[in-house]
């Protein structure tokens, strides 16, 4: 199993970041097409505190949006370089947010920031939304980080429909790393039983995956900040973990390990909802 095709979300607002260069490492890695999106609709929304803008954005305005976004795939390209694929570029004049949900159709993996890059809440990803409309796993991306260490990953365990559905969509990283670890979060008062754990490991051993260590992480002060403690302790380059949430009034919130990973993590997260 691999990645035949990856999508990054790339941002109109700043330069060129990080993000698209780990991207194109990762399209060389596994052979992938690499897809770039970018999205910048045609009415802003004012920040807090400001006047609205309700008028209607008149053809030149949105000939200069179409030439920037033109602009920013030629960066991208420029920046992406050789591949083995042909690097594809999408920007529209749409919301970037629902503009990546749909078409991760064409991806098997999404590589997105962690927060909005945008002053203007029309411009920014939300890369929860995202993580929970586009039905394909996100790599997701700590603004400051400039490469992706496969070389230690753990898998952030949870015996739970969106931890089994992580493990399967990281498969073609996991592979590719030296060492993998399950680690369970433990409460105080629950039972510590390995069983799916162990589970988890004869199910990667399957798949040639056979450095694998199963270990329970006791909850210090929270889960967060035991798998922060741990991704720190063993020198972890990436997590991977589902993406959980539910429907409250609705609207979706997330729980509070998936909150904290997205705002706290250090390293990408491979998220699966």
């Amino acid at each position: 199993m691999s990645y035949a095709s990856l999508m990054v979300h790339v941002d109109v607002d700043p330069k060129l970041g990080a993000r698209v260069g780990i991207a194109a490492d990762l399209a060389r890695r596994f052979r992938a097409r690499l897809i770039g999106v970018a999205g910048w609709p045609p009415m802003s929304v004012s920040p807090p505190g400001r006047q609205p803008n309700d008028s209607v954005p008149s053809d030149s305005r949105l000939r200069d949006i179409k030439a920037l976004l033109d602009q920013k795939g030629r960066e991208f390209q420029a920046a992406v370089g050789k591949l083995d694929g042909y690097p594809e570029w999408r920007g529209e004049l749409e919301a970037p947010t629902e503009l990546v949900a749909r078409e991760a159709r064409a991806a098997d993996l999404l590589i997105i920031g962690n927060k909005p890059d945008s002053s203007d809440p029309s411009r920014a990803l939300d890369p929860g939304t995202v993580l929970l409309k586009a039905g394909r796993p996100a790599l997701v991306v700590p603004d400051n980080l400039r490469s992706l260490s496969l070389r230690h990953v753990a898998i952030a365990w949870k015996d739970v429909r969106e931890a089994r559905r992580a493990v399967l969509d990281a498969l073609p990283f996991l592979q590719e790393a030296e060492s993998v670890m399950i680690v369970e979060v433990v409460e105080s008062g629950h039972d510590q039983t390995l069983r799916g754990a162990k589970d988890v490991g004869a199910y990667l051993a399957r798949h040639g995956i056979k450095t694998i260590a199963e270990r329970f992480r006791p909850a210090e002060v929270t889960a967060s900040d035991s798998l922060l403690r741990f991704i720190e302790d063993e020198n972890i380059g990436l997590i991977v973990t589902g993406a959980y949430g539910h429907s409250r009034l609705g609207e979706w919130a997330f729980g509070g390990v998936t909150r904290d990973l997205l705002a706290q993590s250090p390293i990408c997260c491979l998220f699966s909802h």
